[in-house]
């Protein structure tokens, strides 16, 4: 027999076993010449067990599966180890309760669902919380710095904190918190935060927003009258009900701290809700029969963020484009130019601010006068340019 040619015993025993099947269609793994039940993450091949067990071999993938997902190497885990997805159903839990009470805002409870969803997402839902490192949290502020600017980081961190915090106060951890999150997972330093928002001027001039306004639907001019009148943001202005806007004077707690705020009605704002009314579609749900502003589905305000959506294409449309450029920003705007007044209490009576001051805890009301005053002041700043161009125009016209 020449070389090079094999024998049917050899080419036999050279011959590869068939790769079994994977058991059902969504089955993770795929099996590999070597034997084994394997899966790539991250670019990496991990192995699983043998073909005969698949059940086993899952087991292990579920097992580690947060972990090298994650970028971990795999650790022992604790079936009765508490799982940062135990963690964030029982702070969530306590949350809700707060707001069940009227201790907490649902918007604030929003702002934590969104947060516990990033952790569950970055740390692993099935991760012992015990056995999380500084890295995992320098990971997950990553996560969260992500196409953000210094202000928003903050507010997630202070919101993760507040997570693990709860853990830490109810006796759930072993360890110390310092060790668990180690040295950067922090919040922005107040330098960094000063320097971001004097780079970013979040202000309008009236002619800017007189622009908006013409070039707003009614809901949404309505939305801005309210805005550079009342200082009002999206989530007060999805919650305004028809009774609260039927006469001269609005009186809502802001969505954020509960406290009441009053503040006068513009004759033009008035007329520009009439005109949102008018133009109100009617709702999907029966319990927003009684909401002020319905988007043109039949939802309210709050649904994908509509208002910021809507305004940010207005404002693009007429040409109104920049960093500090939102809806928000009416808010910013009332605040500046309500405190040339120098009635400060009265601009906060207005814009519902918490200072938490004793002079708070003791102060049982602010009179109209001050605060129609205020209003009246940004009004003024508003229309006076308007008016003194009108004024031009005609003596333009006149020679």
């Amino acid at each position: 027999m020449s070389k090079g040619h094999s024998t049917p015993a050899r080419a036999k025993a050279k011959a590869k076993p068939a790769k079994p099947k994977k058991p059902r269609k969504d089955f993770p793994l795929f099996p590999h010449v070597c034997g084994q039940w394997v899966k790539k993450v991250r670019g990496k091949l991990f192995y699983f067990g043998v073909w005969d067990d698949p059940k086993g071999a899952l087991n292990k993938w579920l097992d580690q599966r947060d972990d090298l997902l994650a970028g971990r190497t795999p650790r022992q885990h604790d079936p009765d180890a508490l799982t940062v997805g135990q963690l964030c159903d029982l702070f969530l839990d306590s949350r809700e309760r707060l707001v069940e009470s009227g201790e907490l805002t649902a918007g604030t409870l929003r702002d934590y669902h969104a947060a516990a969803k990033v952790v569950a997402s970055v740390l692993g839902k099935q991760a012992s919380v015990e056995q999380l490192c500084p890295a995992d949290f320098a990971r997950l502020r990553s996560k969260f710095a992500k196409g953000q600017g210094p202000k928003s980081l903050e507010g997630h961190v202070a919101r993760v904190r507040a997570i693990f915090n709860y853990a830490d106060k109810n006796g759930l951890l072993e360890r110390s918190l310092s060790k668990l999150w180690g040295t950067e997972f922090k919040k922005p330093s107040k330098t960094v935060l000063t320097k971001h928002r004097t780079a970013t001027v979040r202000m309008f001039t009236p002619a800017e927003v007189r622009k908006l306004i013409d070039g707003a639907s009614p809901q949404v001019a309505a939305q801005i009258w309210l805005g550079i009148n009342c200082g009002l943001g999206a989530t007060d202005l999805a919650k305004l009900r028809l009774d609260q806007v039927a006469g001269e004077w609005l009186n809502v707690p802001r969505s954020k701290t509960g406290i009441m705020r009053r503040c006068w009605l513009w004759p033009e704002t008035r007329q520009a809700i009439t005109g949102a009314i008018q133009a109100r579609p009617e709702p999907k749900d029966a319990t927003l029969s009684e909401v002020l502003f319905i988007t043109k589905y039949g939802r309210d305000w709050t649904h994908q963020g509509a208002l910021s959506s809507e305004f940010a294409k207005l404002a693009k449309r007429v040409g109104i484009v920049g960093k500090g450029k939102t809806h928000y920003t009416l808010r910013h705007v009332f605040q500046t130019v309500g405190d040339e007044t120098r009635d400060f209490v009265a601009v906060s009576a207005i814009m519902g601010h918490a200072s938490g001051s004793i002079s708070d805890h003791y102060r049982e009301r602010i009179g109209d006068d001050r605060l129609r005053a205020v209003s009246e002041h940004v009004r003024g700043w508003l229309l006076t340019e308007t008016t003194e161009t009108e004024a031009t125009a005609s003596e333009g016209v006149a020679q």
